[in-house]
C-alpha cells in the first residue's frame, strides 16, 4: 500500500517539475522593461494624427491632415496616411506619403512639430489614392468584430 501511495504522490510531483522546466524553456527569458517617460527625441502618434502638412514648394500652405500611420512589425514609421482635397471633409482622399519624404521641424515655440513635404497640393491631389488593405486589422478591429459576432450569436 505504501509504495502505491508514494507513486501516486511522485508522479504528479514529476509531472508538476517537467511542466515548470518546459514552461521556463519556451520563455525568451527577456523580461518587460518600463518608462516613466518618453526618451528624447522621441513623440507620440497623437502629435502627428491630426496634423496639417504644409507644402514646402508653396510658402508652407497647409496641403493636407495626417489621419493615420502605417507602422512595420519592427515600430518604424513606414508612410503617413494624408487626406488631401475636399472641402470640410467632403471630397477629400487619403494619399500615403512616405516617412522619408517628410521633414519634422519644431515651430517657433519648440512645442508642436511642423510637418513639410517637398510636393505641391496639386502633385498631391493628383497622387494615387491610397487603399487601405483589409487584411491589415488592427487588435482593436477584430476585438470589435469578434465581440459583435459573440453579441449577434448569444443574443441576451
Amino acid at each position: 500500500m505504501k509504495p502505491t501511495f508514494l507513486t501516486t504522490l511522485i508522479i504528479p510531483a514529476m509531472m508538476a517539475t517537467a511542466g515548470i522546466a518546459q514552461a521556463t524553456e519556451n520563455s525568451s527569458g527577456m523580461e518587460a522593461s518600463y518608462l516613466t517617460q518618453a526618451p528624447e527625441n522621441t513623440f507620440y502618434s497623437d502629435s502627428l494624427t491630426g496634423n496639417q502638412v504644409r507644402s514646402s514648394v508653396e510658402n508652407d500652405e497647409d496641403i493636407g491632415t495626417i489621419n493615420d500611420l502605417i507602422i512595420d512589425e519592427d515600430g518604424s514609421i513606414k508612410a503617413v496616411v494624408v487626406g488631401v482635397g475636399g472641402f470640410l471633409g467632403m471630397g477629400e482622399k487619403n494619399i500615403a506619403i512616405e516617412w522619408e519624404s517628410l521633414e519634422l521641424t519644431k515651430d517657433e515655440n519648440g512645442e508642436d512639430y511642423v510637418i513639410s513635404v517637398n510636393a505641391s497640393e496639386e502633385a498631391l491631389q493628383e497622387a494615387e489614392e491610397f487603399e487601405r488593405d483589409a487584411n491589415l486589422q488592427t487588435e482593436r478591429d477584430t476585438d470589435m468584430n469578434n465581440s459583435e459576432e459573440n453579441a449577434s450569436e448569444n443574443p441576451s
